[in-house]
């Protein structure tokens, strides 16, 4: 009987070059659980979070809930969504708000204080990391790491 060792090593050699992708966490969109959105695309999510859209198509208020800057989330959302990157983010928002047009979301610091600001608002609004949703909130989108 042969020994499949030479051909173990071989494999170790090559899995050993195979790129490996970055364990990421998914972020998703969520809602509070009452407000009796179900789904959004892409483009409903971005007019919410840019200011465009104030309100759900079931006419409740969005309010839209921010990481801070220095949140590893917040770069990740912005570029998945929408391809900017967090300098590029603050600019339009400080446009608006200079214009006048409309003020950025409220900022928080952590995960669970957008669990928190979500599920204690009828019209909240904000993304997390996938395995931080839980029943205080619904997953209306979900965006590819």
């Amino acid at each position: 009987m042969k020994s499949s060792r030479p051909y173990s090593l071989v494999l170790l050699f090559w899995l050993a070059f195979l790129p490996v992708r970055e364990a990421v966490a998914d972020l998703v969109v969520v809602v509070n659980a009452r407000n009796g959105v179900a789904v959004m695309t892409r483009n409903e999510v971005t007019n919410i979070f840019f200011g465009r859209y104030r309100q759900f198509f079931n006419g409740v208020e969005a309010q839209p809930v921010d990481l801070i800057d220095s949140h590893p989330d917040r770069a990740r959302f912005y570029a998945a969504l929408v391809g900017k990157d967090i300098s590029d983010v603050n600019a339009y928002w400080s446009r608006q708000v200079f214009s006048g047009r409309m003020q950025a979301p409220p900022r928080v610091n952590s995960t669970e204080e957008v669990l928190k600001w979500v599920s204690s608002h009828p019209g909240g609004i904000g993304f997390v990391d996938l395995a931080k949703a839980d029943a205080r909130v619904r997953v209306v989108y979900e965006l590819a790491p």
